[in-house]
């Protein structure tokens, strides 16, 4: 299956052809126009004759990548299965084929914070990419510690390989079975979601406090470079130009608060105050007007009715741009990195429903701890941080994959900035040459500044540049 990936402004987009099937299939409509529970919204465009869907997957995981480095265990294949069952179930109101869903773990995206599967719709695509290919995947990636993980993996691989094979009635008979072997006080990954998801909204009013509180702050910082910018003192009042600052001794004189930059701010002029407010060609422009319109009416040549009518309408209009401009210059000015959904609060009741415990292992041998000595690897150096002068920690990238976002459990180094996806990128070295791998984030992975398409994996080496959204990392050889 050919796929290919892209970008607009925001979002991020898998591309899938769709030969076989026809712009006015009722299926490919009825699938494209309305929201189905499970499925990936996409739109469909037609390119030199050929029928391409654009699936938009920004933030979302591959099942292949999220399992790379780990197992699956019970819950895992139980929330996996249960999640396609409620695909199927949703798809049954509008009449689409299950044939045509795509199964490939490439092509099979999970959210990061695990509330929900989400699957490639594919019209005209019946049998190309079985449910086999699932059923093989969970094999490979089985946690064999986990006796019921394993009951339940060979299980739906045996029924998979069984003649006349249904999904949808596979799923039902499997998930029921499990679930009347469900103990008293046992409970299953699904309930657990179910009801983080209904948590989720009494901690919603919390949430909307924090973020409240957050602007507050920002619109204080901003206030207080304001103060800053004009004189004033952190107290409130205004210094004094006069005898009066002369007669106080530096050493009694109040001190600023400076916390967010050490170096001083040259006093704002009047007149840049000004010109942030009115743009200098429209303020040169309007005056010239005028003063062509004084000179108009001085020699008659225009009534007072007349010069007052087009003395307002030149108002109107040099308000109008400059209205344009300030718009245009805030779209500017504003940040270019945005920010992930807030889902802090949720994420810590996860953590803690979910939170496996601790095992203790005995070291029965000396071990070097340092991964310095591996060979190949190579250290990125945080150069500068993210919003709010957060700063990333030093990376070290080796043999080992190295993933880097923001959600705990599912990326090995963790960038706590709004800007930075929950699972943003993957780091890795192999025979020497270290490479970078955007994972559909939403602010982008750049490398020696060129942003790397979704998915695409690039290489780097010792002096690049780094950058996971607005937080900057270089890379350097230590010598030990």
């Amino acid at each position: 299956m050919n796929a290919e990936y892209k970008r607009d402004l925001q979002n991020n987009y898998l591309i899938l052809e769709a030969p076989k099937a026809e712009e006015d299939d009722y299926r490919l409509r009825m699938a494209e126009q309305n929201q189905v529970s499970g499925l990936l919204p996409f739109h469909s465009a037609r390119k030199n004759g050929v029928l391409y869907l654009h699936y938009e997957i920004t933030s979302k995981q591959t099942l292949e990548s999220i399992f790379e480095k780990r197992k699956m265990g019970y819950e895992d294949i139980f929330f996996l299965l249960a999640g396609i069952r409620d695909v199927l179930e949703a798809m049954q109101k509008y009449l689409l084929d299950p044939a045509q869903l795509v199964f490939d773990p490439e092509y099979l995206y999970v959210e990061p914070d695990r509330r929900r599967v989400q699957l490639c719709y594919l019209p005209g695509s019946e049998g190309s990419c079985p449910i086999i290919r699932l059923a093989e995947f969970i094999l490979k990636k089985l946690d064999h510690r986990e006796q019921q993980a394993v009951a339940l993996g060979y299980g739906f691989y045996q029924k998979a390989m069984e003649d006349n094979f249904s999904l949808q009635k596979t799923l039902k008979e499997i998930l029921e079975a499990e679930e009347a072997q469900k103990g008293e006080n046992g409970e299953y990954r699904e309930d657990r979601i179910n009801n983080a998801v209904r948590y989720r909204s009494d901690f919603a009013e919390e949430s909307a406090s924090l973020s409240g509180k957050r602007q507050e702050y920002r619109k204080e910082n901003a206030e207080f470079e304001e103060r800053e910018n004009t004189g004033y003192l952190r107290g409130g009042e205004k210094r004094s130009a006069g005898a009066e600052a002369e007669s106080v001794p530096p050493e009694a004189r109040e001190p600023y608060e400076v916390t967010h930059c050490e170096r001083k701010r040259r006093p704002q002029r009047r007149v840049d105050r000004l010109f942030q407010v009115i743009h200098p060609a429209v303020l040169l422009s309007a005056l010239l007007l005028f003063a062509l319109l004084e000179i108009v009416y001085y020699f008659g040549l225009l009534t007072t009715t007349e010069a007052g009518g087009i003395f307002f309408l030149l108002i109107s209009v040099e308000a109008l741009i400059n209205k344009f401009w300030r718009n245009r210059k805030e779209r500017k000015t504003e940040s270019r990195w945005i920010e992930e959904e807030d889902d802090q609060m949720y994420w810590m009741l996860q953590e803690e429903m979910y939170e496996a415990p601790e095992e203790t292992s005995v070291i029965e041998e000396t071990r070097c701890l340092t991964p310095g000595q591996e060979e190949g690897g190579i250290y990125l150096v945080c150069t500068h941080g993210g919003a709010g002068g957060i700063a990333g920690q030093d990376i070290y990238v080796g043999a080992s994959p190295v993933y880097v976002g923001k959600i705990k459990g599912e990326s090995d180094v963790i960038l706590d900035s709004p800007t930075v996806s929950r699972r943003h990128a993957r780091l890795e070295c192999r025979d020497g040459v270290c490479y970078v791998k955007d994972l559909n984030s939403r602010n982008g992975t750049f490398c020696n500044g060129r942003r790397l398409r979704p998915q695409e994996q690039c290489r780097f080496a010792q002096g690049d540049e780094i950058s996971f959204a607005e937080i900057g990392y270089r890379a350097v050889v230590r010598q030990l």
